[in-house]
């Protein structure tokens, strides 16, 4: 019995170590939520949780308010945009065309990611980019960001560009209008989505009300005349006929009247989201119509103009 009582007290001693220490804490890893930020989407709400264990100081991230107009587009994912189907994008070993060509992405590549900042070259933001196991850079003027349908037509911002776009034109207001376009990727403009586009950008972009610039617009339906002159004579007509007047409002979806013609976005740009303004025909015939699709993307935390096409009746 006594050499029993001595085994037990050898092995309290043993279990509580040297005097003045105490045993190491287990380290309580989380089972539920994996050690990862975890971003709800945009609108959920965000439900109460058990408190895990308190993380590692280095990887403690705490939420602070939005400091960007709302609702924000915080999943900074791209995809590829303005790219017809026939054509792919370049992707480059350097920022610029002088750079060595090293793969190529599809015109509808998504999952695209900005790994760094951007450099200018003649004009145009080249930035690097990732892509699976793709890596390069390409010409940021054909990436916009992906951002969901649902969200971007509950977007109150985007509601709020249409309308001063709106204004801009009513008021022939130069620089709001230029205020709405993004100074180094510009807009496109068709007076058809089959013509050719006539792309904007930099100082002109900031006085297309004022400008005297003369523009190629394409060819007009039916005679196939050439339509040539600035924008205040080709395009303001058309936009203060049926833009300023528009009654209906489509997102990601083309209003339209009757017409002999097809009615689709111009090739490659199906990518970036927009919005159709149409004025229904004022007349029995149905064919006085007239709708603006307007391109917006979402680029340096902020909404801008991308591109505008005006639709009406054809032959």
């Amino acid at each position: 019995m006594r050499v029993y009582h001595l085994f037990c007290l050898l092995l309290l001693l043993v279990s509580c170590g040297p005097a003045g220490e105490t045993s190491a804490p287990t380290l309580q890893m989380p089972t539920a939520v994996p050690p990862t930020l975890i971003v709800p989407p945009i609108g959920a709400a965000q439900n109460a949780t058990p408190t895990p264990p308190p993380p590692l100081p280095t990887l403690a991230i705490v939420p602070t308010s939005t400091p960007t107009p709302s609702p924000t587009v915080v999943a900074l994912a791209y995809r590829v945009a303005f790219v017809s189907s026939d054509d792919t994008l370049n992707v480059r070993s350097g920022p610029g065309v002088a750079y060595e060509i090293v793969e190529r992405l599809a015109p509808q590549a998504t999952g695209v990611q900005i790994t760094g900042s951007g450099v200018i070259v003649d004009g145009s933001t080249w930035m690097p980019v990732a892509a699976g196991n793709l890596r390069g850079w390409v010409n940021s003027r054909f990436l916009t960001t992906d951002i969901p349908q649902a969200q971007f037509c509950a977007d109150t911002a985007v509601t709020r560009l249409i309308a001063e776009l709106q204004t801009a034109v009513a008021n022939r207001d130069d620089a709001l209008l230029g205020q709405l376009i993004h100074p180094e990727r510009g807009i496109r403009i068709h007076t058809y989505w089959w013509n050719m586009a006539v792309f904007i950008r930099g100082a002109e972009a900031q006085r297309l009300f004022s400008s005297t610039t003369s523009y190629d617009w394409g060819i007009a339906d039916g005679s196939g005349l050439p339509i040539v002159g600035s924008f205040a004579q080709i395009i303001l007509p058309d936009l203060e006929r049926d833009l300023l007047p528009a009654s209906e409002k489509g997102c990601q979806e083309i209003l339209h009247g009757a017409t002999a013609g097809l009615v689709r976005l111009p090739d490659g740009y199906e990518q970036a989201p927009y919005i159709s303004l149409y004025r229904p025909a004022a007349d029995e015939s149905g064919f006085d119509w007239g709708t603006w699709v307007i391109g917006v993307e979402w680029w340096n935390g902020r909404y801008y103009l991308s591109y505008l096409v005006h639709y009406q009746w054809e032959i």
